[in-house]
């Protein structure tokens, strides 16, 4: 019997790999582990398993603009990045979200510190952010200049995109214009239209309803003071309202490509090929974020190189459910609402791992 294991890390307490581990060891047969990535939080650490690269540490500003350490990994002259490393909701407690003062100027300050290091492509996971600035801050550390009507520079953050009146992209960083660049999200975000990168998702970083009026004056106003510089059509399409419109801003000026994060995993492990090998495969993630739409497809493509194969999801006991359930065979619940210890979320994993050991005998 051989297992396959790809779930996706638990925010705040460990990354795809290693729960993924902590179900290796407690399976009694042959299980390999794949990371799992939703392009947020732990897409660094993941990549870097997958791909064996270095860490690069780099100073940057936060979405507070304090100034922290943050990492990224270079293999081969690609740069892996993750966008909540600089940018994150994790950098930031919950009382001190600040989403109409927010920058998304340590990322770029990450960019800007990749092609120093050489890179000559660019892996960007972009989720899990604090920022809603449409990569206001990220233009500026790559050089860009935002004035108001009387002709003042403006600081780099979400509340300023409503006083934008002309911007500078004279000294960009050239060197973005030529590096191919991928960014990896599950998130269908747009700008304005259906799934609106300012509906929900904005309220986890501390927006008000108020916050959220501004936010869409101001972004309406950037987007189309950016689309008269550079001489284009408006652009809004699925994924571009990710990482607080980042992926909008990365797309209109470099014309990246955009994948779902699981597609690069599958892709770089040969997954068509490992998964004809195995007889289950046990995912998870969390329902609420995405719906779960990463472990759907995965678990149908799967289907398709492996008829055979059972699948396993698993979900929060009190989360939300996910819909497709016709694509699992098998559906486990966990609850770890009372587990704040390290310790104690581990011992709740093991022991839905031992759960399913003791199972699989019997499927």
């Amino acid at each position: 019997m051989k297992v396959l294991i790809a779930i996706d890390s638990i925010k705040n307490f460990e990354n795809s790999i290693e729960i993924g581990n902590i179900f290796k060891e407690e399976l009694d047969c042959d299980s390999y582990v794949i990371p799992f990535l939703d392009g947020g939080e732990g897409t660094v650490e993941a990549m870097k398993g997958l791909l064996d690269g270095d860490y690069h540490y780099v100073n940057v500003h936060n979405p507070k603009n304090e100034v922290i350490t943050v990492r990224y990994v270079m293999k081969d002259n690609e740069a892996i990045l993750e966008m909540a490393e600089s940018s994150g909701l994790r950098l930031i407690y919950k009382d001190d979200l600040d989403v109409m003062r927010s920058s998304s100027l340590g990322f770029g300050e990450m960019l800007v510190d990749g092609l120093d290091a050489g890179a000559k492509s660019f892996f960007i996971g972009i989720g899990d952010t604090a920022t809603n600035d449409l990569g206001m801050g990220m233009l500026y550390a790559l050089g860009a200049r935002f004035y108001d009507e009387s002709g003042s520079e403006l600081n780099p953050i979400a509340e300023n995109m409503a006083k934008v009146s002309t911007v500078d992209i004279d000294n960009i960083d050239y060197r973005l214009f030529r590096t191919p660049i991928t960014i990896a999200t599950s998130s269908d975000t747009t700008l304005f239209g259906d799934n609106s990168f300012l509906e929900s998702r904005v309220y986890r970083k501390g927006a008000s309803i108020e916050d959220i009026a501004f936010l869409y004056k101001g972004s309406k106003n950037f987007k189309q003071i950016i689309e008269k510089t550079l001489g284009i059509d408006s652009i809004d399409l699925p994924s571009l309202g990710s990482g607080g419109g980042v992926a909008w801003a990365l797309y209109t000026f470099f014309r990246v490509r955009i994948t779902r994060s699981m597609d690069v995993v599958l892709e770089k492990q040969d997954f068509n090929k490992l998964v004809k090998d195995y007889d289950y495969l046990i995912l998870g993630e969390n329902v609420d974020q995405f719906d779960g739409a990463s472990s759907i497809n995965v678990s149908k493509y799967a289907k398709a190189y492996n008829k055979d194969i059972s699948i396993i999801f698993l979900e929060d006991k009190y989360g939300k459910k996910i819909e497709a359930r016709d694509n699992f065979n098998y559906i486990y619940s966990y609850d770890i609402s009372d587990k704040f210890d390290r310790e104690e979320l581990k011992e709740a994993i093991r022991a839905l791992a031992t759960e399913i050991n003791s199972n699989l005998k019997d499927y």
